[in-house]
């Protein structure tokens, strides 16, 4: 997926800038993953000083080099007095601030200054909302791709987060092969949510030594009010997502 933001946003925005940004980016969102919160707070300021040396180029043509020190709080903000009509008001003032609160947020909440103060998972959860968002408004802002694809990838940057669950193109695997094969459906019923899932993608995806294992427990999901199923399709009810969200506390985010 990463790949992709970058060859969407590569006319806009230089490639060592595109290349730094996707890079700490994934790294704070790979520390969430694994439940690294402090590190992904540490990440964070390094994402704002990216994300601030794309702005000035998007407004003027040139950044801050990386060798110089830059001046957040006075760079952020100049790009609230850019004029009205040059330049969008996600560019002059919503980005900025939300950079604004990210940068303090990493300066009184553990970060380098209070070393003794560990983020907890809600800070580190708000960061990566924020991180999400502003990636998603440079695509939203400076895509060239036919809008479809371009909503497909803004979904993919800001939908439902499964780690027990891992995405390898259009493939999935599940990283508990000791689940049931009903809860396995379902975490990907529930990741692919509102969209519904063919029956023999998820005979492709979970492994059993008998196919028809599937069917018997897709039956009784139906049956059980987990599951709508339609034909060949299958889509997760709210009684299913409480079940999941229930079961799997703090796995999902």
């Amino acid at each position: 997926m990463n790949s992709k933001i970058a060859l969407v946003l590569r006319d806009n925005i230089p490639l060592v800038l595109m290349e730094k940004i996707i890079d700490v980016y994934t790294k704070i969102k790979s520390n969430f993953w694994l439940g690294k919160n402090e590190e992904c707070m540490e990440k964070v300021g390094k994402f704002v000083e990216i994300t601030i040396r794309i702005l000035e180029y998007i407004t003027s043509g040139s950044y801050t080099p990386f060798e110089n020190d830059l001046k957040v709080s006075g760079t952020l903000k100049k790009f609230e007095n850019l004029p009205k009509q040059d330049f969008p008001e996600s560019i002059r003032i919503i980005i900025p601030r939300v950079l604004y609160s990210l940068y303090t947020f990493r300066s009184k909440r553990g970060g380098a200054h209070i070393k003794e103060v560990n983020p907890n998972h809600i800070d580190a959860t708000y960061i990566i909302s924020a991180c999400d968002w502003i990636i998603a408004e440079f695509i939203r802002l400076y895509h060239t791709n036919e809008e479809k694809e371009i909503e497909k990838i803004i979904n993919s940057i800001v939908d439902r987060k499964v780690p027990i669950l891992e995405e390898f193109g259009e493939d999935f695997k599940i990283l508990e092969p000791s689940l049931s094969v009903s809860d396995k459906i379902l975490i990907i019923l529930y990741k692919k949510h509102p969209n519904s899932v063919l029956t023999d993608e998820l005979k492709k995806w979970i492994k059993t030594k008998t196919p028809t294992h599937i069917n018997t427990a897709l039956k009784r999901l139906d049956d059980n009010g987990y599951i709508y199923r339609k034909n060949k399709e299958n889509t997760i009810t709210r009684k299913g997502i409480a079940y999941i969200e229930d079961k799997f506390k703090g796995k999902l985010y």
